[in-house]
């Protein structure tokens, strides 16, 4: 998720309103885009009108739609409305995730974000060469770095000296500390950095001395998140589609040892007996009533056409309307959107996963304390 977005959210599914949510694939890899994208913009706003949309809501989302993203494809557009303003409008890189979806009903729809796996944390990449560096700080789900800088160190003696003799000797050493001292002043800049971001990652690339060097000035914090491309990205000339695509690579692989970290403690916990985690719908939605969910892990495909009762108030989820105690009911919803209404607004993590990954369940949860255990013990 993008700077801020899970915030958003968790605002979001809180407030009572009339939702519009649109999610749509709008990769220009057609013949005639800007034709299509026009034919499709006035699909999408008589959809809206029939479903019931406010004309500012559906005006509001065609509007944005007319705007040019101004990316590359592949990528998708995710946009809610509550009432007759637009209040989320993200654009997702990457292929579409599950269909592509126009709904308006008494809560938002928010599975295609989590079907996208779009992640919020930070990463730094680096760029060096031996007269300095380029450091860009990024987010996840991001097209742009959320800030560039650029250190430019000294540039009188950029080349070791050829020949021989104690002069030439003296001469090189001098030229390799004015490297030294480069990278040492950019290492202090990355490690400013990273101790105001918190970022998960530091991918590192550039002239193969100049990377040594900066590895070697690095904090212990820093290095611990470091990744190394062993290409030379700064030098003119250079692709920068190398740096692109071995950065996302690592993302992917991070994520994944992420998921294999999570499901290896769900397997963890199931097996013990006071188990701090559960599986079902049933065990599911209680724990979420009791505020008692860390992480949800759900299989929306798999929830198929399961509805649960979305509340407007604590506990926010229930299995039938009977259990609304002192709540409002908003209305019968998908299960899938139910649960991820309540996991938000209770500040639980949602993710997605395959349910044979969930021991065949659709839905899974790391619970914040054991089930067996009051919220008040």
């Amino acid at each position: 998720m993008t700077a801020g977005l899970r915030a958003r959210l968790t605002e979001t599914v809180r407030q009572q309103g009339r939702w519009s949510t649109v999610y749509l694939d709008l990769s220009n890899d057609r013949e005639n885009p800007e034709g299509l994208q026009e034919s499709r913009r006035r699909a999408v706003r008589d959809r809206l009108h029939e479903l019931g949309a406010s004309d500012a809501a559906a005006a509001g989302v065609s509007d944005r739609l007319t705007e040019p993203t101004g990316l590359p494809s592949p990528l998708c557009r995710y946009l809610l409305a509550k009432d007759d303003q637009v209040v989320i409008d993200e654009t997702i890189p990457g292929v579409q995730a599950g269909e592509e979806l126009i709904e308006v009903g008494p809560v938002p729809l928010i599975a295609p974000l989590i079907r996208s796996g779009v992640e919020d944390f930070t990463y730094l990449t680096v760029q060096v060469s031996r007269d300095g560096g380029d450091i860009a700080v990024h987010r996840t789900g991001a097209f742009f770095p959320e800030s560039r800088s650029t250190m430019q160190g000294r540039t009188d003696t950029l080349h070791k000296v050829k020949g021989g003799g104690w002069a030439h000797l003296n001469q090189q050493e001098h030229v390799e500390e004015i490297w030294k001292q480069t990278q040492t002043e950019l290492s202090a800049e990355v490690d400013r950095l990273v101790l105001e971001h918190r970022p998960r990652l530091l991918v590192v690339a550039g002239d193969i001395k100049a990377r040594g060097l900066l590895l070697d000035a690095l904090a212990e914090r820093s290095r611990g998140i470091a990744v190394e491309l062993a290409k030379d990205t700064r030098s003119g000339g250079a692709d920068p589609s190398a740096l692109t695509e071995f950065t996302e690579q690592q993302i992917g692989e991070l994520l994944r040892r992420d998921e294999e970290s999570l499901l290896d403690l769900l397997r963890t916990r199931l097996g013990q007996p006071r188990s701090a985690a559960g599986t079902g719908v049933a065990a599911v939605v209680e724990a979420l009533r009791q505020a008692q969910v860390d992480t949800v892990l759900l299989d929306t495909d798999r929830l198929g056409g399961e509805t649960l009762v979305a509340l407007d108030d604590v506990p926010w989820i229930a299995t039938d309307e009977s259990d609304a105690i002192a709540a409002g009911i908003v209305g019968r919803v998908p299960a899938a959107e139910a649960i991820i209404r309540a996991a938000l607004a209770t500040d639980a993590t949602v993710l997605s996963a395959r349910a044979g990954d969930l021991g065949g369940d659709p839905v899974a949860a790391l619970l914040r304390w054991p089930a067996d255990v009051p919220a008040t013990a």
